[in-house]
Protein backbone atom coordinates (compact mmCIF):
# COMPACT_ATOMS: atom_id res chain seq x y z
CA UNK A 1 0.00 0.00 0.00
CA UNK A 2 1.27 3.26 -0.78
CA UNK A 3 1.77 5.64 1.89
CA UNK A 4 -0.67 8.80 1.90
CA UNK A 5 0.90 11.68 0.58
CA UNK A 6 -1.21 13.95 2.41
CA UNK A 7 -2.98 12.95 5.69
CA UNK A 8 -5.85 15.05 7.15
CA UNK A 9 -4.50 17.79 9.50
CA UNK A 10 -7.05 17.18 12.64
CA UNK A 11 -5.38 13.51 12.15
CA UNK A 12 -1.86 14.76 12.32
CA UNK A 13 -2.99 16.63 15.58
CA UNK A 14 -4.04 13.87 17.11
CA UNK A 15 -1.44 11.61 17.15
CA UNK A 16 1.15 14.10 18.04
CA UNK A 17 -0.53 14.67 21.06
CA UNK A 18 -0.45 10.68 22.07
CA UNK A 19 -4.27 10.39 21.87
CA UNK A 20 -4.70 8.71 18.73
CA UNK A 21 -3.42 5.31 17.74
CA UNK A 22 0.16 3.91 18.07
CA UNK A 23 2.06 3.30 14.81
CA UNK A 24 0.69 0.56 12.92
CA UNK A 25 3.29 -2.14 12.80
CA UNK A 26 2.54 -2.02 16.83
CA UNK A 27 -0.67 -0.95 16.68
CA UNK A 28 -4.11 -2.38 18.48
CA UNK A 29 -7.24 -0.61 16.71
CA UNK A 30 -9.77 -1.87 19.13
CA UNK A 31 -12.88 0.18 19.27
CA UNK A 32 -15.91 -0.61 21.10
CA UNK A 33 -16.89 -2.47 24.14
CA UNK A 34 -18.23 -6.13 25.17
CA UNK A 35 -19.06 -9.04 22.39
CA UNK A 36 -22.48 -10.93 22.62
CA UNK A 37 -23.58 -14.40 21.48
CA UNK A 38 -25.43 -13.87 17.49
CA UNK A 39 -28.47 -15.44 17.09
CA UNK A 40 -27.82 -16.05 13.62
CA UNK A 41 -26.49 -18.91 12.06
CA UNK A 42 -24.57 -18.25 9.22
CA UNK A 43 -24.52 -20.10 5.94
CA UNK A 44 -21.10 -21.86 5.76
CA UNK A 45 -18.21 -19.73 4.23
CA UNK A 46 -16.41 -20.82 1.44
CA UNK A 47 -13.09 -22.54 2.16
CA UNK A 48 -10.59 -21.63 -0.28
CA UNK A 49 -8.98 -25.22 -2.21
CA UNK A 50 -5.56 -23.16 -3.33
CA UNK A 51 -4.24 -19.41 -2.12
CA UNK A 52 -5.62 -16.67 -3.23
CA UNK A 53 -3.84 -14.65 -5.68
CA UNK A 54 -2.30 -11.98 -4.23
CA UNK A 55 -3.83 -9.12 -3.86
CA UNK A 56 -3.94 -5.70 -1.61
CA UNK A 57 -5.88 -6.53 1.23
CA UNK A 58 -6.97 -2.31 1.25
CA UNK A 59 -8.14 -1.03 -1.83
CA UNK A 60 -9.94 2.29 -1.96
CA UNK A 61 -12.88 3.47 -4.77
CA UNK A 62 -13.17 7.60 -5.56
CA UNK A 63 -16.37 9.12 -7.18
CA UNK A 64 -18.00 11.12 -8.55
CA UNK A 65 -16.06 14.15 -8.72
CA UNK A 66 -12.58 15.57 -8.48
CA UNK A 67 -11.95 16.29 -4.86
CA UNK A 68 -12.81 20.05 -3.84
CA UNK A 69 -9.30 20.80 -2.67
CA UNK A 70 -7.24 20.83 -5.90
CA UNK A 71 -3.71 19.38 -4.09
CA UNK A 72 -5.43 16.43 -2.73
CA UNK A 73 -5.76 14.87 -6.47
CA UNK A 74 -1.83 13.82 -5.87
CA UNK A 75 -3.13 11.59 -2.98
CA UNK A 76 -6.82 10.31 -4.85
CA UNK A 77 -3.76 9.30 -7.67
CA UNK A 78 -1.30 7.58 -4.75
CA UNK A 79 -3.82 5.81 -2.83
CA UNK A 80 -7.17 4.74 -4.81
CA UNK A 81 -7.52 2.29 -7.63
CA UNK A 82 -10.93 2.35 -8.21
CA UNK A 83 -11.77 5.82 -10.01
CA UNK A 84 -15.04 7.33 -11.07
CA UNK A 85 -15.52 10.91 -12.57
CA UNK A 86 -18.01 12.99 -14.84
CA UNK A 87 -17.79 14.63 -18.00
CA UNK A 88 -16.25 17.34 -18.42
CA UNK A 89 -13.64 15.83 -15.70
CA UNK A 90 -11.15 15.21 -18.27
CA UNK A 91 -8.58 17.16 -17.14
CA UNK A 92 -8.47 16.02 -14.20
CA UNK A 93 -8.55 12.51 -15.36
CA UNK A 94 -5.20 12.87 -17.88
CA UNK A 95 -3.36 15.06 -14.12
CA UNK A 96 -4.09 11.47 -12.56
CA UNK A 97 -2.42 9.78 -15.33
CA UNK A 98 0.34 11.78 -15.28
CA UNK A 99 0.82 11.16 -11.66
CA UNK A 100 1.32 7.55 -12.76
CA UNK A 101 -2.57 6.49 -11.21
CA UNK A 102 -3.44 3.41 -13.73
CA UNK A 103 -6.88 2.53 -12.38
CA UNK A 104 -9.83 2.05 -14.33
CA UNK A 105 -11.47 5.75 -14.61
CA UNK A 106 -15.71 5.29 -15.55
CA UNK A 107 -17.60 7.66 -16.57
CA UNK A 108 -20.61 8.45 -13.62
CA UNK A 109 -24.56 8.50 -15.62
CA UNK A 110 -27.55 8.82 -13.87
CA UNK A 111 -29.35 5.43 -15.29
CA UNK A 112 -33.00 6.05 -13.85
CA UNK A 113 -33.10 9.85 -15.12
CA UNK A 114 -32.60 12.82 -17.53
CA UNK A 115 -31.88 16.70 -16.26
CA UNK A 116 -34.66 19.62 -16.88
CA UNK A 117 -32.43 22.49 -16.49
CA UNK A 118 -35.60 25.08 -16.44
CA UNK A 119 -35.48 26.33 -19.71
CA UNK A 120 -34.88 24.85 -23.01
CA UNK A 121 -31.62 27.15 -23.43
CA UNK A 122 -30.23 26.15 -20.27
CA UNK A 123 -27.00 24.03 -19.96
CA UNK A 124 -27.82 20.86 -18.00
CA UNK A 125 -25.44 19.01 -15.93
CA UNK A 126 -23.12 16.27 -17.73
CA UNK A 127 -23.95 13.51 -15.41
CA UNK A 128 -26.75 12.41 -17.73
CA UNK A 129 -27.58 11.49 -21.01
CA UNK A 130 -28.99 15.04 -21.91
CA UNK A 131 -26.38 16.55 -21.90
CA UNK A 132 -27.19 19.37 -24.61
CA UNK A 133 -28.94 22.73 -24.40
CA UNK A 134 -32.84 21.57 -25.84
CA UNK A 135 -32.34 17.83 -25.08
CA UNK A 136 -35.12 17.77 -22.13
CA UNK A 137 -37.37 19.89 -24.55
CA UNK A 138 -37.15 17.82 -27.18
CA UNK A 139 -37.49 14.83 -25.42
CA UNK A 140 -40.54 15.75 -23.62
CA UNK A 141 -42.22 17.40 -26.42
CA UNK A 142 -41.47 14.28 -29.06
CA UNK A 143 -41.41 10.94 -27.08
CA UNK A 144 -43.60 11.43 -23.79
CA UNK A 145 -44.20 7.81 -24.20
CA UNK A 146 -40.08 7.32 -23.06
CA UNK A 147 -41.00 9.03 -19.28
CA UNK A 148 -41.98 7.21 -16.38
CA UNK A 149 -45.25 7.42 -15.54
CA UNK A 150 -47.43 7.28 -11.71
CA UNK A 151 -50.83 5.73 -11.89
CA UNK A 152 -52.90 9.00 -12.84
CA UNK A 153 -49.96 9.71 -16.12
CA UNK A 154 -48.34 12.03 -14.20
CA UNK A 155 -43.91 12.60 -15.10
CA UNK A 156 -42.27 11.88 -11.62
CA UNK A 157 -39.85 14.10 -10.25
CA UNK A 158 -37.52 14.13 -7.58
CA UNK A 159 -34.29 15.87 -6.46
CA UNK A 160 -36.05 19.55 -6.31
CA UNK A 161 -38.07 18.38 -9.70
CA UNK A 162 -34.46 18.55 -11.36
CA UNK A 163 -34.39 14.87 -12.35
CA UNK A 164 -37.42 13.33 -14.28
CA UNK A 165 -38.09 9.18 -14.06
CA UNK A 166 -37.62 7.39 -16.95
CA UNK A 167 -39.10 4.38 -18.45
CA UNK A 168 -36.72 1.42 -18.20
CA UNK A 169 -38.76 -0.67 -20.41
CA UNK A 170 -39.16 1.65 -23.15
CA UNK A 171 -37.02 0.13 -26.72
CA UNK A 172 -36.65 3.36 -27.93
CA UNK A 173 -35.61 5.24 -24.38
CA UNK A 174 -32.80 2.11 -24.40
CA UNK A 175 -32.43 2.89 -27.89
CA UNK A 176 -31.44 6.44 -27.47
CA UNK A 177 -29.98 6.03 -23.98
CA UNK A 178 -27.28 3.88 -25.61
CA UNK A 179 -26.56 6.27 -28.90
CA UNK A 180 -25.01 8.94 -26.08
CA UNK A 181 -23.20 6.29 -24.27
CA UNK A 182 -21.45 5.27 -27.09
CA UNK A 183 -20.48 8.48 -28.13
CA UNK A 184 -19.55 9.31 -24.84
CA UNK A 185 -17.38 6.21 -25.20
CA UNK A 186 -15.63 7.18 -27.84
CA UNK A 187 -13.15 9.23 -26.05
CA UNK A 188 -10.70 6.30 -24.84
CA UNK A 189 -9.46 7.77 -21.56
CA UNK A 190 -12.93 6.36 -20.29
CA UNK A 191 -12.44 2.51 -19.42
CA UNK A 192 -16.79 2.47 -19.26
CA UNK A 193 -19.27 3.45 -17.55
CA UNK A 194 -20.89 3.52 -13.98
CA UNK A 195 -24.35 3.74 -14.27
CA UNK A 196 -26.07 5.29 -11.12
CA UNK A 197 -29.45 4.40 -9.68
CA UNK A 198 -30.10 1.17 -10.93
CA UNK A 199 -32.91 0.69 -8.49
CA UNK A 200 -33.27 -2.80 -7.26
CA UNK A 201 -37.09 -2.59 -6.22
CA UNK A 202 -39.84 0.38 -5.73
CA UNK A 203 -38.35 1.38 -2.45
CA UNK A 204 -37.84 4.76 -4.12
CA UNK A 205 -41.17 5.35 -5.43
CA UNK A 206 -42.59 3.94 -1.83
CA UNK A 207 -40.69 6.77 -0.49
CA UNK A 208 -42.66 9.28 -2.60
CA UNK A 209 -45.96 7.46 -1.62
CA UNK A 210 -46.28 6.74 -5.74
CA UNK A 211 -47.65 3.63 -7.53
CA UNK A 212 -46.54 3.29 -11.22
CA UNK A 213 -48.94 2.34 -14.22
CA UNK A 214 -46.94 0.40 -15.77
CA UNK A 215 -44.86 -1.60 -12.76
CA UNK A 216 -47.28 -2.70 -10.33
CA UNK A 217 -44.46 -4.59 -8.23
CA UNK A 218 -41.10 -5.15 -7.77
CA UNK A 219 -40.53 -8.15 -9.99
CA UNK A 220 -42.19 -6.02 -12.92
CA UNK A 221 -39.73 -3.38 -12.22
CA UNK A 222 -36.68 -5.42 -11.43
CA UNK A 223 -37.64 -7.28 -15.21
CA UNK A 224 -37.67 -3.86 -17.05
CA UNK A 225 -34.26 -3.19 -15.42
CA UNK A 226 -32.77 -6.43 -16.36
CA UNK A 227 -33.69 -6.38 -20.06
CA UNK A 228 -32.18 -2.82 -20.09
CA UNK A 229 -28.77 -4.07 -18.59
CA UNK A 230 -28.91 -7.02 -20.88
CA UNK A 231 -29.76 -4.52 -23.55
CA UNK A 232 -26.53 -2.81 -22.89
CA UNK A 233 -24.15 -5.27 -22.38
CA UNK A 234 -24.93 -7.26 -26.06
CA UNK A 235 -25.33 -4.69 -27.76
CA UNK A 236 -21.97 -2.36 -26.85
CA UNK A 237 -20.52 -3.36 -23.96
CA UNK A 238 -19.36 -7.00 -24.48
CA UNK A 239 -17.52 -6.50 -27.68
CA UNK A 240 -16.39 -3.32 -26.55
CA UNK A 241 -13.50 -4.01 -24.16
CA UNK A 242 -15.56 -1.15 -22.00
CA UNK A 243 -16.60 -1.66 -18.10
CA UNK A 244 -20.39 -1.61 -17.46
CA UNK A 245 -20.38 -1.14 -13.34
CA UNK A 246 -23.83 0.08 -11.21
CA UNK A 247 -25.15 1.36 -8.12
CA UNK A 248 -27.77 -1.05 -7.10
CA UNK A 249 -29.88 0.63 -4.47
CA UNK A 250 -33.18 -0.39 -2.92
CA UNK A 251 -32.65 -4.08 -2.90
CA UNK A 252 -34.72 -6.11 -0.80
CA UNK A 253 -33.23 -9.60 -1.49
CA UNK A 254 -30.26 -11.13 -2.78
CA UNK A 255 -31.37 -12.30 -5.91
CA UNK A 256 -32.08 -8.88 -7.80
CA UNK A 257 -28.57 -7.82 -7.02
CA UNK A 258 -27.57 -11.17 -9.01
CA UNK A 259 -29.60 -11.07 -11.74
CA UNK A 260 -28.60 -7.96 -12.64
CA UNK A 261 -24.79 -8.88 -12.02
CA UNK A 262 -25.21 -11.08 -15.20
CA UNK A 263 -24.95 -7.98 -17.34
CA UNK A 264 -23.06 -5.71 -15.18
CA UNK A 265 -18.61 -6.08 -14.17
CA UNK A 266 -19.01 -4.92 -11.17
CA UNK A 267 -21.82 -3.25 -8.91
CA UNK A 268 -22.15 -0.61 -5.23
CA UNK A 269 -23.48 -1.28 -2.41
CA UNK A 270 -23.59 2.40 -0.98
CA UNK A 271 -24.63 1.57 2.51
CA UNK A 272 -22.27 -0.95 3.40
CA UNK A 273 -21.57 -2.55 6.86
CA UNK A 274 -23.78 0.61 8.61
CA UNK A 275 -26.99 1.59 7.20
CA UNK A 276 -27.32 5.01 6.13
CA UNK A 277 -27.40 8.22 8.18
CA UNK A 278 -26.30 7.45 11.68
CA UNK A 279 -27.94 3.56 12.14
CA UNK A 280 -26.40 0.48 11.99
CA UNK A 281 -27.34 -3.00 9.90
CA UNK A 282 -29.52 -5.62 11.86
CA UNK A 283 -26.92 -8.77 12.40
CA UNK A 284 -28.86 -10.58 10.04
CA UNK A 285 -28.75 -7.95 7.14
CA UNK A 286 -25.15 -7.59 8.11
CA UNK A 287 -24.04 -11.27 7.19
CA UNK A 288 -26.36 -11.40 4.22
CA UNK A 289 -24.41 -7.82 3.01
CA UNK A 290 -21.04 -10.22 3.62
CA UNK A 291 -22.36 -13.13 1.79
CA UNK A 292 -23.18 -10.93 -1.39
CA UNK A 293 -19.92 -9.56 -1.50
CA UNK A 294 -18.40 -12.63 -1.65
CA UNK A 295 -20.56 -14.00 -4.06
CA UNK A 296 -19.57 -10.90 -6.01
CA UNK A 297 -16.24 -12.16 -6.09
CA UNK A 298 -16.86 -15.06 -6.74
CA UNK A 299 -18.65 -14.92 -9.81
CA UNK A 300 -15.40 -12.66 -10.95
CA UNK A 301 -17.49 -9.70 -10.69
CA UNK A 302 -15.73 -6.67 -8.75
CA UNK A 303 -17.90 -4.86 -5.46
CA UNK A 304 -17.21 -1.28 -4.45
CA UNK A 305 -18.56 -0.91 -0.43
CA UNK A 306 -19.13 2.24 0.85
CA UNK A 307 -20.04 2.78 4.39
CA UNK A 308 -21.94 5.89 5.25
CA UNK A 309 -20.74 7.96 8.53
CA UNK A 310 -19.11 11.54 9.65
CA UNK A 311 -15.63 12.38 9.37
CA UNK A 312 -15.36 12.30 12.84
CA UNK A 313 -16.81 8.92 13.48
CA UNK A 314 -13.63 6.75 13.51
CA UNK A 315 -15.60 3.83 15.54
CA UNK A 316 -17.97 3.82 12.41
CA UNK A 317 -15.25 4.06 9.98
CA UNK A 318 -13.35 1.33 11.93
CA UNK A 319 -16.26 -0.94 11.73
CA UNK A 320 -16.90 -0.58 8.01
CA UNK A 321 -12.98 -1.01 7.40
CA UNK A 322 -12.84 -3.91 9.53
CA UNK A 323 -15.77 -5.50 7.62
CA UNK A 324 -14.65 -5.06 4.47
CA UNK A 325 -11.24 -6.43 4.74
CA UNK A 326 -13.42 -9.91 6.02
CA UNK A 327 -14.92 -10.41 2.79
CA UNK A 328 -12.37 -8.87 0.53
CA UNK A 329 -10.99 -11.33 -2.18
CA UNK A 330 -9.25 -9.05 -4.15
CA UNK A 331 -12.61 -7.46 -6.35
CA UNK A 332 -13.52 -5.39 -3.38
CA UNK A 333 -12.88 -1.58 -2.85
CA UNK A 334 -14.24 0.59 -0.09
CA UNK A 335 -14.67 3.52 0.66
CA UNK A 336 -16.05 5.73 3.97
CA UNK A 337 -17.71 8.97 3.22
CA UNK A 338 -21.33 10.08 2.96
CA UNK A 339 -23.24 11.45 0.18
CA UNK A 340 -22.65 14.55 0.69
CA UNK A 341 -19.05 14.57 1.10
CA UNK A 342 -17.67 12.78 -1.56
CA UNK A 343 -15.53 15.34 -2.85
CA UNK A 344 -13.84 15.45 0.68
CA UNK A 345 -10.79 13.25 0.71
CA UNK A 346 -10.68 11.95 3.98
CA UNK A 347 -8.00 9.51 5.49
CA UNK A 348 -6.88 7.83 8.42
CA UNK A 349 -4.13 5.67 9.74
CA UNK A 350 -6.03 2.27 9.69
CA UNK A 351 -5.99 2.95 5.90
CA UNK A 352 -2.28 2.22 6.00
CA UNK A 353 -2.22 -1.01 7.97
CA UNK A 354 0.14 -3.21 6.30
CA UNK A 355 -1.63 -6.66 6.91
CA UNK A 356 -0.16 -8.58 4.31
CA UNK A 357 -2.21 -11.39 1.96
CA UNK A 358 -4.88 -13.21 4.08
CA UNK A 359 -4.61 -17.13 5.38
CA UNK A 360 -8.07 -17.52 4.53
CA UNK A 361 -11.64 -16.63 4.45
CA UNK A 362 -13.36 -15.10 7.41
CA UNK A 363 -14.73 -17.55 10.07
CA UNK A 364 -16.75 -17.55 13.69
CA UNK A 365 -14.91 -17.30 17.17
CA UNK A 366 -17.40 -17.12 19.20
CA UNK A 367 -19.22 -13.67 19.41
CA UNK A 368 -16.82 -12.26 16.65
CA UNK A 369 -16.26 -12.50 12.78
CA UNK A 370 -12.57 -12.76 12.35
CA UNK A 371 -10.25 -13.08 9.64
CA UNK A 372 -6.06 -14.05 9.62
CA UNK A 373 -3.42 -11.97 7.43
CA UNK A 374 -0.09 -12.73 7.53
CA UNK A 375 0.93 -9.89 9.49
CA UNK A 376 -2.03 -9.76 11.55
CA UNK A 377 -6.14 -10.06 11.85
CA UNK A 378 -9.28 -8.40 12.17
CA UNK A 379 -12.29 -9.19 13.81
CA UNK A 380 -15.69 -8.11 13.98
CA UNK A 381 -18.71 -8.00 16.49
CA UNK A 382 -21.67 -7.19 14.84
CA UNK A 383 -24.01 -6.82 17.50
CA UNK A 384 -21.89 -4.23 19.39
CA UNK A 385 -20.48 -2.48 16.45
CA UNK A 386 -17.05 -2.88 17.08
CA UNK A 387 -13.84 -4.01 15.45
CA UNK A 388 -10.28 -4.29 15.68
CA UNK A 389 -7.65 -4.48 13.28
CA UNK A 390 -4.67 -5.96 15.14
CA UNK A 391 -0.88 -5.77 13.37
CA UNK A 392 1.39 -8.87 14.92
Amino acid sequence: MKKFILILATFLLVVSAGTACQKLDQSVFNIGGGVSTPEYAATPVRVYSTPLPAFEPLQFAWFYKPPQQANDLGAVAANFSMLILTRNDERERQNLRDMGNTAPVLQYLRFEAIMDPGSCTAKPYQNQVAHLEGDFCQLEEQHPDWFLRDINGNEIRYDQSQYVLMDPGSESWRAYFLEKVRGFQNDAGWAGVFLDNVDGGLGRFDNMNLLLAAYPNDDSYQAAVKDFLAYLRSNYFAGSGKLLFANIPYIEDEAAWLDYLTSLDGAMLEAFAADWQNGYLSEGDWLNQLDLAEKTQAQGKSIILVTQGNISDEERMQFGLASFLLVNNGRAYFRYSNDQAYRELWWYPQFESDLGQPLGPRYQDGDLWRRDFEHGSVSVDPKKHSAAIRMN
